[in-house]
């Protein structure tokens, strides 16, 4: 059993049926929350989601393709980069997904480069009347994560040499900020 959650967790299933997205270019709308039972590992780090994930789909439909912008807002704790205390952020990010409900779209693809710029088209069985959303509501999560968190402005970190938080307290440890390639020139301007 993992400890950490590395992909889609099993519990977050959203359909977007694709009738539900009206033919004459309206946006169709939905919001939902997204619990994890488990901390996410990404980037070497992990992230605890300390609310429900707040996630908004909005499709609509334009030239036989479907355009989702999808966008995700919550809070997580992770470990400060400086001094490994409990550090809250908040997450937010949006990106767009483009499906193509056309079979030439991939060919298209492979001939010209992505139609519409730097986009990904993914492309839609005929017989699909449903897509899990799943994969790309984790994929605008991930992307969102902050590589670096400091749990205030100003931590100090801890001591290279004891571990002591610099934060709670101080330490007696010498930190020596020269060069040991230079030691010999420290001495000799010392003596003078």
């Amino acid at each position: 059993m993992h400890l950490y959650l590395e992909s889609v967790p099993d519990n977050w299933k959203h359909r977007l049926v694709l009738s539900s997205v009206p033919k004459d270019g309206t946006p169709y709308e939905d919001e939902f929350s997204l619990k994890t039972d488990k901390p996410v590992s990404y980037w070497g780090q992990i992230y605890t989601l300390t609310s429900p994930l707040e996630v908004s789909v909005k499709v609509f439909r334009a030239e036989g393709r479907l355009l989702a912008d999808i966008a995700v807002k919550g809070s997580v704790s992770v470990p400060c980069a400086r001094c490994l205390e409990p550090a809250e952020t908040t997450v937010s990010g949006e990106l767009r997904y483009l499906f193509s409900l056309r079979p030439d779209e991939l060919v298209n693809k492979e001939h010209d480069g992505s139609p519409d710029g730097d986009e990904d088209v993914i492309l839609l069985d005929s017989w699909e009347d449903e897509i899990d959303l799943s994969p790309q509501i984790w994929e605008v999560m991930i992307t969102s994560l902050p590589m670096k968190t400091l749990c205030n402005p100003d931590c100090k970190g801890l001591c290279p040499i004891c571990g002591t938080n610099l934060n709670k307290s101080t330490c007696s440890c010498k930190i020596d900020t020269g060069d040991p390639r230079l030691e010999k020139l420290r001495s000799f301007i010392e003596k003078n």
